[in-house]
């Protein structure tokens, strides 16, 4: 978890990547200032990460508590629905 907020702390801008599984895109990840965009580029490997993430270790909810309490929205979107955690 603080590795995590090291991280945030030092972003400064906009940072843009994405996440692949195998050769095919997951999601993308846009920082931009105080928010953050999860775009779900396949929502059936984006939903396969998550469970593989899941079971290789605990899932520490709060980190994205932690996220929120240092001033940062977090945005799941996919096609025109969009969702703030």
């Amino acid at each position: 978890m603080d590795v995590i907020n090291d991280i945030l702390r030092t972003i400064v801008g906009r940072v843009h990547f994405m996440v692949y599984l195998g050769k095919f895109p997951a999601a993308e990840i846009e920082l931009k200032d105080k928010e953050i965009l999860i775009h779900i580029k396949n929502p059936i490997l984006a939903l396969e990460l998550g469970i593989e993430e899941m079971l290789s270790k605990k899932v520490d909810i709060s980190v994205l508590d932690s996220i929120k309490e240092m001033g940062y929205k977090v945005k799941i979107k996919y096609k025109i629905l969009e969702i703030e955690l």
